[in-house]
């Protein structure tokens, strides 16, 4: 019996691209992986339900083919803006589209050859036929750059879809704090929106990234993003997520430990609210031994929205002495919403210590009933516990403005009572 897809996606032909590039003005190098991409697309099959990752999804009111077709040639994407302090000489800061004009050679190294593959799936691959904005970060060896680095990427409520890619690429002893938000600008048109993104990151060996990526995207946006990082010997990666926007959401996140002694730590906040979907797949591989692996994901959930978190930790044989740790945590503030907490361990190796733990609750009564004895309102109350419990991982973020920004909308959400 053939597998049922997913989603159902129309025909792009190769027309399309070739008109794709050339209205961004792209030289052949651009065209030929854009081809390549959309080669490796038709090879592909989309999703389907015998895939344990898509079991729990419903993309019933997707239409992907529509989606699809409405992408434009020219204009109607989403933009990405590019901020930054003086740089240190050597420092590649661009975006994606002025880095693949100008320096070619770096694409040619690392864009989608070792982190995310057209190989990766259907949506790796409709991400490399239509990529568009983004941004590339490249620190040389031993060069550190103090200030954080930011990109805004905007989807105006007239735009139909965003091909957003990070490339961030760390080499020995580098050190950066990167800071990416996504959101939508101006009342969400009718007509739905598609967001495909990817995100590649190389820490290089004793190198130290942090990496910031917060997602408020419109309520007409259909969100898929694919995302992975591989660490090396003795580097630091600290990742820290915020799902706030879009009307679904499905991310793939992973974290791969190619080096002895690298250090991944993953923090995740997500509020759902109405009947929005976030699904997060997580995935913390351990290749090289004696390196230490911690997730931490919080989320809140109200009305009829529902969230799936699905976590694995996979410690290959050789990787011994690995440290990994998973938890996922989940508030639920109304009775219809409903949060899957699923989470794995496979390991071939025998000496490790990996842990993981998963929570579903309500608020509980005893802090509300306490604020409220020192006259705080009731719907106060709640937002000072429900911020409470975001507190540990949204303190993580490096950036106060950004900070302040997630306790906001977070806080906007709480307000909808």
């Amino acid at each position: 019996m053939k597998p049922a897809p997913v989603l159902k996606p129309g025909e792009i032909t190769r027309e399309r691209v070739e008109a794709f590039s050339a209205a961004r003005h792209e030289d052949a190098a651009m065209l030929a992986r854009r081809l390549e991409a959309l080669r490796v697309l038709k090879d592909t099959p989309p999703p389907n339900r015998w895939d344990e990752t898509w079991r729990r999804v419903d993309l019933g009111a997707l239409k992907m083919d529509a989606l699809l077709a409405a992408i434009p040639t020219d204009g109607g994407m989403a933009r990405s803006t590019l901020t930054a302090g003086a740089l240190p000489p050597g420092v590649v800061f661009g975006a994606f589209a002025d880095v693949a004009r100008q320096q070619p050679a770096l694409l040619d190294r690392y864009f989608m050859t070792e982190q995310v593959k057209l190989s990766d799936g259907w949506l790796a691959a409709l991400h490399g036929v239509f990529v568009d904005s983004g941004a590339v970060l490249f620190v040389p060896a031993g060069v550190s750059v103090e200030e954080p680095v930011r990109v805004q990427t905007v989807l105006d409520g007239a735009a139909r879809a965003g091909f957003n890619h990070t490339l961030i690429v760390l080499e020995k002893g580098a050190r950066a704090t990167f800071i990416e938000e996504f959101r939508s600008e101006g009342p969400a048109g009718s007509d739905p929106a598609l967001v495909n993104n990817a995100v590649e990151i190389r820490v290089g060996e004793g190198a130290q990234l942090d990496y910031v990526n917060i997602q408020d995207w419109g309520r007409n946006v259909w969100n898929f993003t694919t995302e992975r990082a591989h660490t090396h010997a003795h580097s630091t990666l600290h990742w820290v997520m915020g799902g706030i926007g879009a009307r679904f959401t499905k991310s793939a996140i992973e974290a791969d430990l190619l080096g002895e002694h690298g250090v991944a730590l993953l923090s995740g906040v997500y509020f759902a609210d109405q009947r929005q979907q976030f699904h997060y797949d997580t995935q913390q591989n351990h290749v090289a031994a004696h390196c230490k692996s911690d997730l931490l994901y919080k989320s809140a959930l109200r009305d009829d929205a529902r969230t799936v978190w699905r976590g694995n930790i996979r410690v290959f044989p050789g990787a011994q002495k690995t440290d990994g740790y998973q938890a996922n945590r989940n508030l639920q503030l109304s009775a219809r919403s409903r949060a899957d907490s699923i989470p794995g361990l496979e390991i071939e190796a025998d000496d490790v210590r990996c842990t993981h733990g998963a929570t579903v609750g309500q608020i509980e009564a005893e802090p509300v009933f306490y604020l409220r004895s020192r006259g705080i309102p009731e719907r106060e109350a709640r937002r000072l516990v429900v911020e409470g419990f975001f507190a540990p991982v949204i303190e993580r973020i490096p950036l106060a403005e950004t900070r302040d920004r997630l306790i906001e909308e977070i806080g906007r959400k709480i307000a909808l009572d």
